[in-house]
């Protein structure tokens, strides 16, 4: 293999990661009732096509990604890609068709390289094909010049949302999530740092909602799996592939839980954090009491 594959190779895993997990979080932001709709139209309901459009995108070239090594390690050629086009399901048959090469998984990850079986299937899939084919991705500039086009993306994505659910452990960490903005913001007001800090509070305020959490935890998912693929298909020196599971594994070779942890919610330590939090409760408390001294001496 030469230097300028090896290169190729890294810099596309580095790429289509970087996509699929932008688009995950901006999924989780899609808000998925009428009111909230039209409350907040202008600056959420795009994020259904910014979410959708990355993630369609990092997962087809993760899934191209597992095919060429995989193919690679038993030929020592790269097979053609091109005959994929952007057809999820055919590329998910695929993936799911290849035969571990790879020194493979460990213990706990040796589950992921199983297909996932989603109970939002075959909806899920095929809501990802139409978008990645082009009918969902340009659905908006078809309508402008052809009466029949279909904007049906969000429509789609809505009834899928309907029949998602998350854990209790999930509900957990979108609540100390909330709580971690307030606190910042709390804080940041008290320091006189409102303005300097609102940067900072842009993406921590930025709402989540439940339903789409857990639509994006299916599709987060079928990426753990593809993810998986690929990490032992480069996972043998044999082969002289660079590993890419070291790409791709800190972001999704992890449970659903400890994906939305880290990635999402951004929770590093959620004992530690729930601590921090009672404590800045407590100082705002602490201030408050203070304050309504102060008012009572002053009358």
């Amino acid at each position: 293999m030469t230097t300028i594959h090896w290169t190729n190779l890294v810099v596309e895993t580095q790429f289509a990661t970087e996509l699929t997990l932008t688009g995950l979080r901006r999924l989780c932001s899609v808000p998925t009732e009428p009111e909230l709709v039209d409350f907040g139209s202008d600056e959420l309901n795009y994020a259904l096509h910014v979410g959708m459009y990355s993630y369609s995108s990092g997962l087809e070239r993760l899934c191209k990604l597992a095919i060429a090594c995989h193919g690679y390690g038993n030929t020592g050629k790269f097979p053609k890609l091109k005959n994929y086009s952007h057809r999820i399901g055919k590329l998910f048959d695929a993936v799911e068709a290849l035969t571990p090469i790879g020194l493979g998984a460990s213990m706990h990850e040796a589950e992921y390289l199983v297909r996932p079986v989603d109970s939002l299937d075959p909806d899920l899939t095929i809501t990802i094909e139409r978008f990645a084919n082009g009918a969902g991705r340009y659905e908006h500039l078809d309508s402008l010049w052809n009466d029949n086009a279909q904007v049906n993306t969000y429509n789609e994505w809505c009834a899928l949302a309907a029949r998602a659910s998350v854990s209790e452990e999930v509900r957990e960490l979108i609540s100390i999530r909330n709580g971690m903005a307030h606190a910042i913001q709390t804080e940041l007001i008290q320091a006189d740092l409102e303005t300097t800090g609102q940067m900072v509070m842009d993406d921590l305020v930025l709402p989540t909602f439940e339903p789409s959490i857990g639509v994006a935890l299916s599709l987060f998912r079928k990426v753990r799996w593809v993810s998986t693929i690929l990490d032992t298909a480069t996972n043998t020196p044999a082969a002289g592939l660079p590993m890419l599971g070291d790409v791709v594994s800190r972001n999704f070779i992890h449970t659903s839980t400890d994906f939305f942890n880290y990635h999402i919610a951004g929770i590093a330590d959620k004992e530690v954090v729930v601590d921090e939090l009672i404590a800045a409760n407590e100082r705002t408390s602490g201030r408050a009491t203070e304050v309504d001294d102060e008012h009572v001496d002053g009358w």
